[in-house]
């Protein structure tokens, strides 16, 4: 069977590599449709699997006014999922899997016309439009129509699985795959253990986006700079999709300079493999999340974890045994489990295993074969 795998921005490439060694171990022949590289980004999809045609002329920001940047990339998007569909109908594909749908209505169209010949599944990353950030309101617009389109729709977790139930929508759609282990490509260093004067190291590592709670984490250190001081460090490391300076301001207006270190922007695989041996407590203060690829990244190198008790660490941080839940947006309690941990260095028994990206092949290969659920 040929699947043809829809991820027009990239949005999950780590992701889309671990589910195509899956596919391909299983006796998939795949091809992703997908956009083309951009300058300095390296290609991690296998070869020959990479059919680019979505926003060739337009994925650029810099090559339009502001203003036309949107609809611009608006029309390439259905200009990209028109060759969707002929490639689908010139490659006989059995399934189409979408990993994402950027304008959901006519996403929506494009698969209603697909399901006629192929198999339409949908992973849905993100029950809620991409973790309440801000956008257009062609993409929120009916996200949840390709979900009651799509023959079957693949969530990470029981708490998404309930969430879109919820909503609605077909519990014999449901298919519950957890996401894979994602790994960097060189070895991690050793570090000895930490002697008891050093400050116990805590990390929010990942792309920076309002949703991920940085300002609460900020003020959850105020709250507790005269305890945590000389006991703690707090590194934030990640590219930022969000405007930084506010929170540098806030910051240096609490006097926590000394607790917090910025480290903005985009880091090599070695820079990350040095800041995962020097962390002790990777923390997660989300205001929403189903699955998150750092988790996915962070959780077998069994570290302690603080994070709010939505999504993936809803299920997986079992207090007091690798982690502490916190509720969301609740500084005082994440200024509390900061001390806490600070104090009495806590080291989970072990790191949480994710299933093997064959075993995710497999479930995912079985399910292009399901027969359709109707609404």
């Amino acid at each position: 069977m040929t699947v043809v795998l829809v991820d027009p921005s990239r949005f999950t490439q780590p992701y889309d590599v671990g589910l195509s060694r899956g596919l391909i171990a299983a006796g998939l022949r795949i091809l992703w449709a997908t956009r083309p590289l951009r300058y300095g980004e390296p290609e991690q999809l296998p070869e020959g699997t990479v059919r680019d045609f979505f926003y060739r002329r337009f994925d650029r920001p810099d090559l339009l006014p502001s203003f036309l940047r949107g609809p611009a990339k608006g029309f390439s998007h259905i200009a990209g999922l028109f060759k969707l569909m002929a490639l689908a109908r010139r490659e006989n594909a059995g399934a189409i899997h979408f990993q994402w749908t950027i304008l959901p209505i006519f996403d929506a169209l494009a698969m209603q016309v697909m399901k006629r010949r192929s198999k339409i599944v949908l992973t849905v990353h993100d029950t809620i439009p991409f973790n309440g950030e801000k956008i257009s309101t062609l993409q929120n617009l009916g996200f949840d129509l390709p979900i009651r389109v799509a023959d079957a729709v693949i969530v990470h977790t029981e708490t998404a699985a309930r969430r879109l139930i919820e909503r609605g929508h077909v519990a014999g759609k449901m298919h519950v795959i957890p996401h894979g282990p994602l790994t960097i490509n060189v070895e991690m260093p050793i570090r000895a253990p930490r002697d008891a004067d050093e400050p116990w190291v805590f990390t929010l590592f990942g792309q920076i986006k309002p949703y991920k709670g940085l300002d609460i984490l900020v003020e959850a250190v105020s709250r507790v700079k005269e305890r945590l001081a000389g006991r703690a460090r707090v590194i934030v490391a990640g590219a930022a999709y969000m405007d930084i300076e506010p929170v540098r301001q806030e910051i240096a207006r609490s006097g926590i300079t000394d607790l917090i270190e910025l480290r903005i922007g985009r880091l090599s695989e070695e820079e990350m493999a040095q800041l995962f041996a020097d962390t002790d407590c990777f923390v997660f203060p989300y205001r929403q999340i189903d699955a998150s690829g750092v988790y996915y990244l962070t959780a077998p190198l069994g570290k302690w974890m603080i994070a709010s008790k939505v999504g993936i660490f809803a299920d997986n941080v079992l207090d007091g045994l690798n982690g502490d839940t916190i509720p969301v947006n609740d500084p005082e309690t994440l200024a509390e489990a900061l001390v806490n941990c600070a104090v009495k260095r806590p080291l989970p028994d072990r790191g949480t295993a994710a299933p093997s990206w064959d075993t995710i092949g497999e479930k995912t290969c079985a399910l292009y074969q399901i027969s359709p659920v109707g609404e």
